[in-house]
Formats: C-alpha cells, sequence, structure tokens
C-alpha cells in the first residue's frame, strides 16, 4: 500500500471536480485509455483503464464502492490486478489538499499477492504521482 499527499493552491470543489473525474486520470498515462460507462461517476459506476500498443493491451477494470461527493471516493479493481484506491479531498491552507491511497497485487497464481505487492507500491508512486501532480496543479 502507498499514499500520496499533495496540497494545491484549488479550492476544495475545485480539486474535487478534478478528482472525481475518474474517466480523465489515464490522460496523464503513456498509452492508456479510459472506457466508462455513460454518465457521472457514482457507487456502482465501472470503467476500465487500458494500456495498449498495438494490438496487445491489458485492462484494468474497476468499479466505483464508496462516493461521498465532494470529499471522498473509493474504487475496487476487479481484474488480474487487483486492489482497491481512495482519494480524499480535504481544505488546507487557503487550498486544498489530496491523499490517494492505494493497494495493488496481480492475482491468479498462489502467492503472486505478496510478491507483486511490493512492485506495485514501488512502481504505483511512479506511475499515480503524475496523475496526483497533475489534478492538483493549476492546468486542468
Amino acid at each position: 500500500m502507498f499514499t500520496l499527499t499533495r496540497e494545491s493552491r484549488l479550492s476544495p470543489d475545485e480539486l474535487w471536480a478534478r478528482v472525481a473525474a475518474l474517466a480523465d486520470h489515464a490522460d496523464t498515462v503513456p498509452l492508456t485509455t479510459t472506457l466508462a460507462d455513460p454518465g457521472e461517476p457514482g457507487v456502482g459506476w465501472h470503467f476500465t483503464v487500458r494500456t495498449a500498443v498495438g494490438r496487445l493491451h491489458f485492462d484494468d477494470p474497476m468499479v466505483v464502492e464508496v462516493w461521498e461527493a465532494p470529499r471522498r471516493w473509493r474504487i475496487r479493481k476487479t481484474g488480474p490486478l487487483r486492489g482497491w484506491a481512495e482519494a480524499v479531498v480535504t481544505p488546507y491552507a487557503g487550498g486544498s489538499r489530496l491523499t490517494w491511497t492505494e493497494e495493488l497485487w496481480f492475482s491468479g497464481v498462489p502467492g503472486l499477492r505478496r510478491v507483486t505487492r511490493p512492485v506495485a507500491d514501488v512502481a504505483g508512486r511512479v506511475v499515480f504521482g503524475r496523475v496526483v501532480d497533475r489534478l492538483v496543479g493549476g492546468a486542468p
């Protein structure tokens, strides 16, 4: 599990609008797009983040489990990459703070979780650090 915390000059409502736009988060990750249910995110809303090079692709399907606008959401990963992610927006020093916590592992083979969780913690900090930095920054 890893946690990323960033402060922003954006108001909590402005930051929440960015954090709540789940289908846009993959815009920061190279070779990645999002396929999503129609409508706005909320409990039960499904989306899949697809990373692809040519015809080769990896899908990461997810479902929203908690939606407490304008403060917190939590999603569960339902494919071979398992785990969860939670984002919390709070007021902070004339702006806002985003706390992003995530736990990731690959499933399917006994013992794989024990091996892949530490790797996912390191890689997740890098990949999701870019997403979080973009969300708290001034430009959409």
